[in-house]
């Protein structure tokens, strides 16, 4: 519903001194649920403003962990999960498209961050979510980037060899490669706040056939969201990722690094998503 329109100059039903009409205020965004989902090194707590600002717009968001991530950060970070080593990307897709029918949430807008952004493709490859938001998303199998800073910044848990230990980002690290638009004290405040161990399996096995994601079987609309400063996802892989998707947009954030979901300015990309989700997805 339309909000009623103010009067201007005193001259009430929206018309102004001079004769001309004044446009109505855009009608505010129906009620749509939606799904938050993020990606390693951090945890569902660091899209708590996030859920919070959807939720205080009428909207029904939601958060869901990884499974074994039910400590604090500070928790994970001294204590690791025991079984964190055979978490897999596989596992990881199954265990969200199992909570999402459990709760009744498979028409959901689902918005995935990083590796979450992955989880979103594969997610709606199989006919979950009523339409997908990936920023900075993870490529999946058979997309690669041979973009120097690409592979510096995903080295860490991208080694073979230590497959079966999770894969830590140091403060220095987080503000080199995650937070690099952030000064270090931003980023070290952020990696107090989120940042925890990831299992190196679950990056690994989307490089094969975990990780694939038929491009004829997304037909669920798609944005894509690259940032022009991030060093784990290159604006150009993200590029690629939104090509491959016959019903995917891209856009692209200046001067966004790859927290740009969690930095001073989110709530802009948040309503940004809300109104995308508002004009793609068709409610009854």
């Amino acid at each position: 519903m339309s909000h009623p329109v103010r009067d201007v100059d005193g001259v009430p039903g929206g018309q102004s001194a001079r004769g001309g009409r004044v446009p109505e205020e855009p009608a505010a965004p129906a009620p749509m649920s939606f799904v938050l989902i993020h990606g390693m090194y951090v945890t569902a707590s660091a899209w708590d403003p996030w859920v919070e600002r959807l939720t205080a717009l009428g909207h029904d968001a939601r958060a869901i962990e990884w499974p074994g991530y039910d400590l604090s950060p500070a928790e994970l970070r001294g204590h690791p999960p025991e079984d964190l080593p055979s978490l897999t990307f596989g596992k990881l897709v199954e265990h969200y498209e199992e909570q999402l029918r459990f709760v009744g949430l498979e028409d959901a807008v689902l918005i995935g961050h990083s590796m979450g952004g992955l989880v979103v493709q594969a997610l709606l490859a199989r006919g979950i979510g009523a339409a997908g938001i990936v920023i900075s998303p993870a490529p999946p199998s058979g997309v690669v980037s041979l973009d120097p800073r690409f592979l510096r910044a995903n080295l860490t848990h991208l080694n073979v060899l230590a497959r079966s230990r999770p894969a830590h980002l140091s403060p220095q690290r987080f503000h080199t490669y995650f937070a690099n638009r952030m000064t270090r004290e931003q980023s070290d405040a952020l990696w107090a706040a989120h940042c925890v161990p990831t299992a190196r399996s679950v990056p690994l096995g989307s490089l094969g056939e975990e990780g694939v994601v038929d491009p004829a079987a997304l037909t669920r609309p798609l944005l894509v969201y690259g940032g022009a400063d991030d060093r784990i996802i290159p604006a150009a892989l993200a590029r690629r990722i939104a090509n491959r998707y016959p019903t995917a947009e891209y856009r692209e954030l200046p001067d966004a690094d790859h927290a740009v979901c969690f930095a001073p300015g989110w709530e802009s990309l948040a309503d940004a998503c809300v109104a995308w989700a508002a004009e793609r997805v068709v409610r009854d």
